[in-house]
């Protein structure tokens, strides 16, 4: 460039380079080298961002549009160029163009896509933008992800988000890295229980069956719904909860205390049993097992309501215990909990048939 200053290609790079800090304005003089620039170069794209750009400045906004969607023709990666044919499109109410520009320019940015799907989801409630973004995003399922994801993540109402993820990006919902899992911890974190463990059956399509029972999954079956109101498994150095054959198999080492498996449920006040089925397992009686619910989730837990241990015996035995969820507890954890004795002690026990139902209702259904 400095020993060709004047050469079209050194000009539109040294001119281009200085569209930003100088935002946009450049003097005659610099003006005319592009215009020479543009015609020994005519299909350089970046000599229609220069002179586009300045259309746009000297308040010719049609003209500067046909320029910069020429040079957009030439160079579709111009990221620029996509830059301001989204400003324009969207100051001119061209809402499909502008979604189109969007997407483009997701793909193109990769690492800054998060900001363009957040702008994308606030055009796709606005009612006057929602159709042309929404046929937008059903060709490109990784950014209409992105733009749920940023829904689930805002004060958008839940049935809103059903309503504008079409039927593919609801059934990858449940996907792990996907909007389901996002607004489910919105909504727990705002502490509403009942909603989040409600559109948690819906992602995960859960029977009505199945949604009405107080535990989910108490028969421990292959199942494809995930915390927190399904089992958290532990397999660590402490030891490891597996669900086999329509139970749960502990293998608890003994070493230290913790938490083998959990799930977060949504119990009203009141009176309830709790029932299981333990299996014959291995023990030497210094470790212990015990299910135990307190209100509140993780560290937050608090007002224990029930601890009953897990006795390993020589043959199946049923266990059935009482619990009572006091009032100002309106989510509460589910644990199997490891408590290690003085040395180290080994246990090995299968749980099954869970069953919590209220006191009322075990009562009514045990009486002649």
């Amino acid at each position: 460039m400095q020993l060709a200053p004047r050469y079209p290609d050194a000009v539109l790079a040294r001119t281009t380079a200085l569209l930003v800090p100088r935002h946009g304005i450049l003097d005659a003089a610099t003006l005319d080298s592009v215009r020479r620039a543009a015609a020994a170069a005519p299909l350089d794209a970046r000599a229609y961002l220069i002179l586009g750009h300045q259309q746009l400045l000297d308040s010719m906004p049609d003209r500067a549009v046909a320029t910069l969607e020429a040079g957009q023709r030439l160079d579709p990666r111009q990221r620029l160029i996509h830059l301001l044919l989204l400003d324009r499109y969207l100051r001119t109410a061209r809402y499909a163009d502008a979604a189109t520009q969007f997407s483009v320019l997701a793909r193109i940015l990769g690492a800054a896509q998060v900001p363009i799907a957040t702008a994308m989801a606030q055009m796709m409630i606005a009612p006057e933008t929602r159709a042309a973004v929404r046929r937008t995003l059903r060709t490109d399922p990784v950014l209409e992800r992105s733009v749920l994801v940023a829904l689930a993540r805002s004060d958008t109402a839940p049935d809103a988000i059903f309503a504008l993820a079409s039927p593919a990006a609801r059934k990858d919902a449940g996907s792990p890295e996907s909007w389901g899992p996002v607004l489910v911890k919105r909504l727990v974190d705002h502490g509403r229980y009942a909603d989040a463990r409600s559109i948690w059956q819906r992602i995960y399509g859960v029977p009505p069956a199945q949604a009405a029972a107080l535990i989910t999954n108490p028969s421990f079956r292959t199942r494809n719904t995930t915390p927190p109101f399904d089992w958290t498994l532990t397999a660590s150095g402490l030891g490891a909860a597996d669900i086999r054959a329509n139970s749960l198999v502990v293998e608890y080492y003994g070493r230290d205390s913790g938490v083998l498996a959990s799930q977060v449920l949504v119990l009203h006040p009141g009176r309830y049993r709790f029932e299981f089925t333990v299996d014959p397992g291995k023990t030497d009686g210094a470790a212990k097992l015990y299910w135990s619910l307190a209100c509140g989730i993780g560290t937050g837990e608090r007002n224990l309501a029930m601890n009953v241990t897990v006795a390993a015996t020589a043959k199946p035995h049923r266990i059935v215990t009482g619990i009572v969820v006091p009032a100002g507890c309106p989510v509460q954890t589910l644990t199997l909990r490891g408590e290690a004795g003085e040395f180290p002690s080994p246990l090995s026990v299968t749980v099954s048939d869970l069953d919590l139902r209220p006191a009322s209702q075990a009562i009514s259904e045990t009486t002649p």
